[in-house]
């Protein structure tokens, strides 16, 4: 698989080792910064030699024919590579937010439906999605939720609103994959409280009968982790490297539980279903529900 990968940062190093793991063998890595590329290049070129990494501008994505181009950029210039693509016949895997809502503001949807027009096989990452089916397991009678707790903090760089725009897509995606993929689009949502902070964004709210709780933190260097409490039962899920390997755990009743990275989950999908016009279609279908329920947020 001929793959380009647009980034250099510690998260764009995850998805090139991801997609190394579902088959590219031709790595174009595209950065404006040449010596990160040089970095990753030598950390990697001998582990995997069958892998031919190249470096290049962004021209060439106009210039060659890749099976798969992977934006994994800053929040605010996702849209901007997006319409330099605009229509490739390449899958477009895109990290997470699609585009950013503090940028489009009201006029978001207008800039989605062009995106969607023009292309058909973009797939947004929500690894979130399989998390969610590994914690729902030990929650017994889960239909009889009242309060539900969503406390996320990550080591990452955003402050303030764009917590919000950084996080909430994990939070909505975990949410529709925990319920029911049509939760987010019930009416009856109502905000009771919103409190913004440099290093943290909270919300409560409720949504068809269940008061949820939002507490997202990003600060450099801060070990990520995620607490999910529905009702009285909480459930934390840790992560380790043990032996190099990046491990997922579910801490419940003080016993950890090993599960599959959901991030792992996510790429073996989308190589199993990378030829599935419904993996595309379902995919864009929860991108609108996200996007539309958290522009209620930022209002």
């Amino acid at each position: 698989m001929n793959c380009a990968l647009i980034g250099t940062s510690k998260f764009a190093e995850v998805h090139l080792l991801e997609l190394i793991k579902i088959g590219a063998k031709k790595l174009v890595i595209i950065s404006r910064n040449a010596n990160k590329w040089r970095i990753l290049c030598k950390k990697y070129k001998s582990k995997f030699p069958k892998v031919n990494f190249e470096f290049s501008k962004k021209k060439i994505l106009k210039e060659k024919k890749f099976d798969l181009i992977d934006i994994c950029t800053s929040n605010n210039s996702h849209d901007l590579y997006l319409k330099y693509i605009d229509k490739s016949n390449s899958i477009i895997l895109i990290e997470k937010p699609i585009i950013s809502l503090k940028k489009f503001g009201k006029n978001y949807k207008k800039i989605l439906n062009s995106i969607y027009k023009n292309n058909k096989r973009i797939i947004v990452s929500y690894p979130m999605t399989y998390l969610a089916k590994n914690f729902k397991k030990y929650f017994k009678n889960s239909n009889m939720q009242k309060t539900f707790d969503f406390i996320f903090k990550t080591g990452g760089k955003y402050n303030g609103e764009y917590i919000n725009i950084d996080l909430m897509p994990h939070v909505l995606s975990f949410i529709s994959s925990f319920f029911n993929h049509r939760i987010l689009l019930k009416k009856n949502l109502k905000i009771k409280q919103k409190k913004i902070r440099k290093n943290e964004w909270l919300s409560r709210f409720s949504l068809d009968k269940i008061n949820f709780l939002i507490a997202l933190s990003e600060k450099r260097k801060q070990k990520t982790s995620l607490t999910i409490q529905l009702n009285e039962k909480k459930i934390i899920r840790e992560t380790k490297i043990i032996n190099g390997r990046f491990l997922n755990f579910l801490i419940n009743n003080n016993k950890a539980i090993l599960i599959k990275n959901p991030m792992n989950e996510f790429f073996e999908d989308l190589k199993k279903n990378k030829n599935r016009k419904s993996f595309f279609e379902k995919n864009r279908k929860l991108t609108y529900q996200i996007m539309d329920t958290n522009f209620k947020f930022l209002t």
